[in-house]
């Protein structure tokens, strides 16, 4: 079994032993008094927030098996089929929040949920994909699994709450692996019920609400743009932008049916679970924010479509994405804009892929193309990192640092998407190839290091706390990231991602590692990343991360700006991190006329 903790025992020997003692199964959080005898672990969610009260557990406790390590092709087809599953319940769960639901059009209902029913799409494909990796592995052996109750109650405020509190949060997924374990129930296990629990964010909305109502407001303001203010870009760019878009759109609607394009009819990726039960899993996390909108008696075509930019935050605005599906429902189009470093690179796009492509057209960082994925893909210098240009030698004229920066990313106990992430069991490599790494740095290296974690998220295991108190030496790192990493000696990431384009766009020094096969790239940017690992830039482990660190120490500046570095930089960048000197509006302001 791949991952972390000890390999699974010889079952022959395990039944003989289960025969004095039953194990129990936690799908949930482990019991305060658990052992690693008398307790198995699902996943590492088990522990999440409570390492402290089980040292070692990494080492030490039985795992269920990891179904989607290193298994590309079955983690592609759980991809298509969580996109399927969003397409073919958008229909139903239309009906349930409208009485005339089929008097809307298709793109109004497809604008309004898909963002929403795709993070419950790839939460039920990926446990229902453990459910059956453990029951197939284990459904022989006598095990005790307390379930909760069909009666739980999540109560959500807003899409947001359903990733940070459901697709995150203990309790929900021990509910959602009750109810996927009650349609494959081995004949061996025993079942333990236990008391429902009740859950409820709604009281989220008034810290929401806290918001500076100035700040709130002017944010409702540019959201009613028709090229709202993105990040990184300034508000007058987003005022010309505006501007260029108020034209009658050109060409063809190259917007994609959700259904014909994602739907099982069309792919044939379908899931062994009765529509009945897929829909109550939906239901049940059914955000506030949904339930209380008011939908149209009907939505008049337009006499002339249009094209409008949607914003980031139509992810968990259900308010404002109700203006974009009014918008889509009238026959006008939308433009989506790239806004983090793993698109165009990461091998699966699953939720990117059915929510973003599929619109009218796709503002890319320089890439033309997403593997399979359909889209009108259309390459753009963005101000994000068009700004980025000259500022490493501003920063070091006014006096650079002695430091290493080290820089790590999000460590996420569950899978709660079904992209080209570590799974579970491989953040916990991810998490201790930080200490390899540091182990591996000579003492005076060690003790010029800042480490700056990822912001706290719910079901993350620890990071700061975990790797500082294993090397007493290192610093945290706080304050804004930016001028740091700008002023750094030299840059170490251990992932890839938004961070990484901005280094390699400022001209950073930087050294960058990670496993290759928890992160799977495109051909593409596969090729890519072989030209950086040619360059000395990407490494395959962390002490060969350390060591070139190392050899680098002295005059990373001077080992950054050969021949050989800047080529690979700049090759990188033209495909992932376009910019270009001093046209970018024009550029900007000539596609959106065009569209």
């Amino acid at each position: 079994m791949g991952g972390p903790g000890p390999e699974l025992r010889d079952l022959t020997q395990e039944a003989g032993a289960l025969t004095r003692s039953v194990p129990t199964l936690v799908l949930g959080l482990m019991p305060c008094g658990a052992t690693p005898d008398s307790h198995w672990a699902a996943g590492p969610w088990c522990f999440a927030g409570q390492e402290d009260d089980f040292p070692h557990w990494e080492e030490n406790y039985t795992f269920a098996p990891e179904p989607l390590n290193n298994a590309p092709a079955l983690a592609e087809t759980a991809a298509r089929q969580a996109q399927a599953l969003c397409a073919d319940s958008l229909p139903a769960l239309a009906a349930s929040l409208c009485s005339h639901s089929e008097a809307l059009p298709a793109a109004y209902w497809e604008t309004l949920l898909t963002p929403w029913a795709m993070v419950m799409a790839q939460q039920i494909v990926e446990r229902h994909l453990r459910v059956r990796a453990m029951t197939a592995a284990w459904g022989h052996l006598p095990l005790r699994v307390p379930l909760l109750p069909v009666g739980c109650t999540f109560r959500f405020a807003a899409e947001q709450d359903v990733v940070l509190h459901g697709a995150l949060g203990p309790a929900f997924n021990h509910w959602l692996f009750s109810r996927l374990l009650e349609e494959c129930w081995p004949a061996a296990w025993q079942r333990e019920m236990l008391p429902p629990q009740h859950m409820d964010c709604s009281q989220n909305d008034a810290g929401r609400t806290r918001e500076n109502p100035l700040r709130r407001l002017l944010r409702q303001a540019q959201l009613h743009l028709p090229f709202p203010r993105l990040k990184g870009m300034r508000i007058s760019q987003a005022l010309r932008f505006s501007l260029a878009l108020l034209h009658t759109s050109r060409g063809e609607d190259r917007s994609l049916s959700l259904s014909a394009c994602y739907g099982s009819r069309a792919t044939g990726m379908t899931m062994d679970l009765p529509q009945a039960k897929t829909l109550s899993l939906f239901q049940a996390a059914l955000p506030l924010s949904l339930r209380k909108l008011r939908h149209p008696a009907q939505i008049m075509p337009a006499r002339q479509a249009r094209t409008r930019a949607a914003s980031i935050l139509a992810y968990e605005d259900a308010a404002y994405r109700q203006r974009l599906a009014l918008w889509r429902g009238r026959g006008h189009r939308l433009l989506w804009v790239q806004h983090g470093g793993n698109y165009g690179q990461t091998r699966l796009a699953c939720a990117a892929a059915i929510v973003e492509y599929s619109q009218h057209a796709f503002a890319t960082w320089g890439w033309r193309r997403h593997d399979a994925c359909p889209g009108q893909f259309i390459p753009l210098p963005y101000p994000q990192l068009a700004r980025l240009k000259g500022q490493r030698a501003a920063a070091l004229s006014r006096g650079g640092t002695d430091r290493l920066l080290f820089v790590g990313t999000e460590i996420s106990s569950v899978g709660y998407r079904l992209d080209s992430h570590p799974t579970p069991l491989q953040m916990v490599d991810y998490r201790r190839h930080k200490a390899c790494f540091l182990a591996a740095l000579p003492h005076h290296m060690q003790i010029s290091t800042l480490y700056r974690p990822y912001f706290p998220v719910p079901g993350a295991l620890q990071d700061g706390p975990w790797l500082l108190s294993r090397f007493p030496q290192v610093h945290l790192c706080t304050g804004p990231l930016l001028p740091q990493m700008l002023s750094c000696r030299l840059l170490v990431l251990d992932h890839h991602g938004t961070t990484m384009l901005e280094a390699l766009t400022a001209d950073i020094p930087c050294i960058l590692f990670w496993q290759r096969e928890a992160w799977p790239l495109t051909a593409e940017a596969s090729e890519q990343l072989d030209i950086l690992s040619r360059a000395g830039i990407w490494h395959a482990t962390p002490e060969a991360a350390a060591h070139a660190a190392a050899a680098v120490w002295s005059d990373p500046e001077g080992w950054w700006q050969t021949p050989t570095r800047q080529e690979a930089r700049r090759t990188f960048c033209e495909q992932y991190a376009l910019t270009i000197k001093d046209r970018e509006d024009a550029l900007w302001l000539q596609t959106l006329k065009n569209l």
